[in-house]
Formats: C-alpha cells, sequence, structure tokens
C-alpha cells in the first residue's frame, strides 16, 4: 500500500490545519507563552520531591484522579464527581468534542462556536474531530457581541459555545452579564466558560455553574506556575461528566502530574498565590512603562499578559527583540486587528525590564 493510499485514510479536514509547533530552543527571556515566570522556591520544591519519593512509580496512577479531584471539589467547590481530569485543558477540549459529537437535526456535522479572536485549540480540535467551527468576532473593545452570538447560535445549533475569561488573546474578562444572557437564553447548548486565565482576574463564573446545568467550567494549573505538569480539568454538571468519563482514557493522568497537582491546590497554594499577586503587580508596572512609547498601547489586562498595539512593522520589532533574546507573540495569521499587536507575557521583573531596555533601544 503506498503513502498516499494510507494518507486518503485520514481526516480529510486535517488538509486545512497545521501542526501547531514550538520552537525546539527557548529564548533568554521566554514572554510568548503565558506562562508563569516563577519556579518553586527550593523549600516547595523539596516538598513535591519528597511526595514523588513516596508514590510507587511501578504502579498505573489512580485512575479516578481521587485524591486531586478532592482537593479541586474543596478548593473550587461542587462534588468530586463533577470534575473530569486531563492533560491539560486541551485533552478535555478534545474529549468533549469525541464524546459530544452527535449532529444536531438536519445537519450533517456538529457545530462549535466561540467569540474571535480567541484560544485557537476551540478551532483547531473541533476541525481536527469533524467539526464545523463557527467564529463570531468580538465588538470593538473586545467584549462579547451579544447579539451577533445569540444570532450565530440560533442559525448554526452548536453542541458546544466556549468563552475564555479572561480571553487569549485579548487579555479582557468578557461582561459577566453577557455571558449569562447566552446562557439561559440557550439552555439546550452546552456553554463552557474557560477560566484558564481565572486566577489573575479574580472573577469566576463558578455560581453560573452551580445554577445551570448547561454551563460548564475549563481550568488548568498551565498559567500559576505548573505548565509542565499538564493539569487541567472541566467542572460539569454529574449527569454530563459521567458521560465525558465513558471517553477519557483510564489512565490518562500521570502519578507525578497528580501528585504535584494536589500539592498545587492544597500546600503549595499560598506561594502561588504570592506569585499571581506579584505578577498582577508586574502587569500594571509594565502597562505603565510600555505606554510611554507613543507607538505602543496597551489594551486593559485581565491576565498574566498584555495586548499590545504598535504603530509600526510588528515583524521587524519582533525580530529586533530576538535579537536581544527576548520573544513576543505576534499574529501574522490572525485576524487583521490583531496584525498590529504582540503579546508579552509578564515576566520577572528583570526580564521586563529587559524587555524595557530593549524596547528603549529598538524604538529609540
Amino acid at each position: 500500500m503506498s503513502i498516499a493510499t494510507l494518507k486518503s485514510l485520514f481526516r480529510p479536514e486535517l488538509e486545512e490545519l497545521s501542526a501547531y509547533r514550538v520552537p525546539p530552543a527557548p529564548p533568554a527571556v521566554k514572554l510568548d507563552a503565558n506562562e508563569s515566570p516563577w519556579g518553586l522556591p527550593p523549600e516547595a520544591r523539596a516538598h513535591v520531591a519528597a511526595a514523588m519519593h513516596a508514590t510507587e512509580m511501578n504502579r498505573y496512577p489512580d485512575g479516578r484522579g481521587t485524591e486531586l479531584r478532592k482537593a479541586l471539589s474543596i478548593g473550587l467547590g461542587g462534588s468530586e464527581d463533577e470534575y473530569v481530569l486531563g492533560s491539560g485543558s486541551d485533552e478535555l477540549i478534545a474529549l468533549m468534542a469525541t464524546a459530544m459529537c452527535q449532529p444536531r437535526s438536519g445537519a450533517d456535522r456538529p457545530v462549535v462556536l466561540f467569540p474571535e479572536p480567541t484560544f485557537v485549540m476551540y478551532r483547531i480540535t473541533g476541525r481536527a474531530h469533524g467539526w464545523e467551527p463557527r467564529g463570531v468576532p468580538l465588538d470593538e473593545s473586545w467584549d462579547l457581541d451579544v447579539d451577533s452570538m445569540a444570532a450565530a447560535i440560533e442559525a448554526h445549533r452548536p453542541n458546544l459555545v466556549y468563552y475564555a475569561t479572561p480571553n487569549n488573546p485579548t487579555g479582557n474578562c468578557f461582561s459577566r452579564e453577557r455571558v449569562e444572557t447566552l446562557v439561559e437564553a440557550y439552555p439546550d447548548t452546552l456553554h463552557v466558560v474557560d477560566e484558564a486565565y481565572g486566577a489573575y482576574s479574580g472573577q469566576s463564573f463558578a455560581t453560573l455553574c452551580e445554577e445551570k446545568p448547561q454551563c460548564a467550567l475549563l481550568g488548568t494549573l498551565s498559567k500559576v506556575g505548573f505548565a509542565g505538569i499538564r493539569v487541567g480539568w472541566v467542572r460539569l454538571d454529574e449527569a454530563l461528566s459521567a458521560e465525558l468519563e465513558k471517553v477519557r482514557q483510564p489512565f490518562n493522568l500521570n502519578t507525578a502530574s497528580q501528585v504535584a497537582a494536589t500539592l498545587a491546590l492544597t500546600d503549595l497554594a499560598p506561594i502561588l498565590e504570592k506569585h499571581v499577586t506579584a505578577v498582577v503587580a508586574e502587569r500594571q508596572r509594565l502597562a505603565t512603562e510600555l505606554e510611554q512609547h507613543d507607538s505602543l498601547s496597551c489594551y486593559p489586562s485581565d491576565a498574566n499578559f498584555l495586548l499590545v498595539e504598535f504603530g509600526g512593522e510588528v515583524p521587524e520589532l519582533c525580530a529586533a527583540l530576538l535579537e536581544w533574546g527576548i520573544a513576543v507573540r505576534q499574529f501574522a495569521a490572525g485576524p487583521q486587528r490583531l496584525r498590529s499587536c504582540i503579546r508579552i507575557t509578564i515576566g520577572t521583573p528583570e526580564e521586563n525590564e529587559r524587555l524595557l531596555e530593549a524596547l528603549g533601544d529598538i524604538l529609540g
């Protein structure tokens, strides 16, 4: 059998997609991936190491994630059975695409709908699973356009609607009233509020999730200091979580990740909270400093990054920053509104000073 014949067996939608690629060698100052800039202090690392030492690595991990579910229930609310665990929120997005793929009556394919610009994996994962992705432009202030969202929901009858709040890459929270209006108006759709950056905003839709079974919450530890362990969760009504559990691989979350995540939500939570507070303070300081340049303008942010509009050539600016060993995110292939913008992850004070020094030299 030829390679061409074998390739013909792959989903035809994959022809439209490109693999998500990460540079093999990160630069000295990495401000392009929205990670926390701080690692754990030595005593916290020792605590994690001791917990790892006590585990039996020759055994399969806890397929239910008992201790982690318990920590989530105590820390974030709800019952343990409301939580489905995954390798980052990406796996949960894929699990929902796998489990909820029944097309509406009269439709050829299931539909996933989201405001845009937003997290690219809603579109990519949906397309890779044979869904029809539908994006609805945000309004001029990067908030939800309720009328356009409502019209799209009515026209396309999506199985899933995603709301990333705070939103990536715009950085802002969506108006709570607008999200609630859509969730209440369309109870036959699962509305998934992605709170990946929620720690930096001080806001949560947990009460809406508790009140409305058609509302689910996505969460992750990747943005608050544990990107390396790849742990995420979705909290949803127990009747729905039971169905989602049927497509989750029994040992999808390894032992080391479960142990570290449980500690992050319990013993190490005060340390992570201090790091979040420090990032928020640096976010304000950095925005103020960036605004000193006439060619730079920062959008308000509730996340651990800033979306910054640049009045010059973005590719040239990013290339110049790379010569300083600094990586930021650009959107050359994104919507037109984003092509004049860069996204800057908040770094340590030293990293942020390096960025400001570089910009001072580049922009004059």
